[in-house]
């Protein structure tokens, strides 16, 4: 008993604990970290054949949807081909249909999708044919997807008229616009026309269409009438920008006559608009705080008056006068432009006392079109004029008054180092009346007006302290 208890421990089986570790060791199993390295290679084998198995269901996704989106888009070519020529157009635009230019709609999957559809003319002539630009329609539909707008599919198809228009087209009127920068010159792409008047009143013609990358934009196929009394009229909107004075109806570049056969191609001009801020100092270069009258005269576009209240020195112009009531905000000055319009010129006077300002020529804005603002000091002269007097102007174009015509009055005075610039706009009887001062000696003022800055006309008078008020003043524009 004692050697048996020397030679081991019992184990709780009985065994020594040499055979219960031998036992242990026998028994297999995996390490941890062998688990780990399983674990990995099955996400390295995995991955690719998720990948795979997705993109395998997000293409056979992408083929139904196509498969019922170029079954939806000859369904609706379909249907365009079955409506009458007339007809094959969007609602008011060009050409002018029944057409809506987009819809929404649902795939058979119940994806959401829109309809888009776009009509345009055809110019193809038969080469010895009186080219109207209009000798068929191109049907365009198209089916994007809402959530990402993808687009699905896309069909086309070509709509001709039954019969060839009357007299082959050649009565017809077409209007061609190029939409340009006014100071730049530049083309303006996606500006969009609208184009109203004519001889038809119903319906009522009403197209729209935007430039392309060349700025230009083409209506075709409008209708004519004996007399060219009836006209079109255009309307043009960009964001941020503005259709230059001239050029807004009546001027000619958005007023057309339906004159049968005309084909009237010209330029639409518009800009940024600007702002002018005026600092009224007196002789002294001090500000001015007791009231002044500042005066934006040009020869395009102006402001007849503007008042600065005390205790206030400055004024900021936004907006100019291109036509009795009517204003448009400040444009530009466009260089190379008759009558010249490259400054503005700034007359100030006091709301009392007699102090005046010579005129200060300014280009506005200060970098266009980067910096579209400007800021001009206009000083008193040192000399005092105590007299006023009034000059009445009446224009006067083809013999009759024209009302809406600017006018420019200058004139320097002994005192003033260089002329005043005065500016207004005739009423509807053709007629304005600008305050000018004046001195015991006879100063000459020269008088110009223009018609929508087109035509041009002046003449002078000469004014003393001894003078009549108003003194009457005709100018004739040709």
């Amino acid at each position: 008993m004692q050697g048996e208890g020397r030679s081991g421990i019992a184990s709780p089986c009985g065994a020594t604990s040499v055979t219960w570790l031998r036992a242990l060791r026998a028994q297999a199993g995996f390490t941890l970290i062998e688990v780990l390295l399983a674990g990995v290679m099955l996400a390295i084998v995995s991955v690719p054949i998720s990948a795979i198995i997705s993109q395998g269901a997000a293409i056979a996704k992408l083929s139904r949807e196509r498969t019922g989106a170029d079954q939806l888009a000859q369904t609706e070519i379909e249907a365009i081909r079955a409506l009458t020529y007339t007809s094959v157009g969007t609602v008011n635009g060009n050409p002018a249909g029944s057409l809506v230019a987009n819809t929404a709609a649902s795939l058979p999957g119940g994806e959401a999708v829109t309809i888009a559809r776009q009509v345009t003319w055809v110019a193809d002539p038969i080469p010895t044919a009186y080219v109207t630009n209009a000798d068929y329609k191109k049907v365009v539909v198209t089916i994007t997807r809402n959530s990402d707008g993808h687009q699905l599919a896309q069909d086309t198809t070509y709509v001709s008229s039954a019969s060839a228009p009357p007299y082959a087209g050649s009565t017809w009127v077409q209007v061609k616009r190029q939409v340009v920068d006014a100071v730049t010159a530049l083309p303006l792409a996606g500006a969009n026309v609208n184009i109203t008047g004519g001889p038809d009143t119903n319906p009522v013609l009403n197209r729209n269409d935007t430039t392309d990358g060349s700025g230009t934009v083409l209506f075709p196929a409008l209708d004519s009438a004996a007399s060219s009394t009836p006209v079109y009229t255009l309307a043009t909107t960009l964001t941020g920008y503005k259709v230059f004075p001239d050029d807004i109806s009546p001027g000619s570049a958005s007023s057309i006559p339906s004159t049968p056969g005309l084909s009237s191609t010209g330029v639409l001009r518009m800009y940024l608009p600007t702002s002018l801020t005026v600092n009224v100092q007196s002789s002294s270069g001090a500000p001015y705080t007791s009231g002044a009258t500042v005066s934006l005269d040009s020869s395009r576009c102006g402001v007849q008056t503007q008042t600065i209240s005390s205790p206030q020195s400055s004024v900021t112009f936004t907006t100019c006068q291109y036509a009795n009531g009517q204003t448009v905000s400040l444009p530009p000055n466009v260089l190379g432009q008759t009558p010249l319009f490259n400054q503005y010129y700034v007359t100030a006077w006091s709301n009392s006392g007699g102090n005046w300002s010579p005129g200060t020529a300014v280009t506005v804005p200060s970098n266009y079109p980067t910096t579209l603002t400007q800021s001009v000091n206009v000083k008193f002269s040192s000399t005092t004029f105590s007299t006023t007097k009034q000059i009445k102007v009446t224009v006067t174009k083809g013999g009759n008054a024209d009302g809406n015509a600017r006018v420019e009055v200058t004139g320097a005075p002994t005192g003033l180092s260089s002329a005043v610039y005065l500016y207004g706009v005739t009423n509807a009887s053709g007629q304005v009346t600008i305050t000018v001062p004046v001195v015991s000696a006879s100063t000459t003022f020269t008088v110009n007006a223009n018609d929508m800055g087109v035509t041009k006309g002046s003449n002078t008078v000469s004014l003393s302290t001894s003078s009549s008020s108003p003194t009457n003043v005709s100018v004739a524009i040709s």
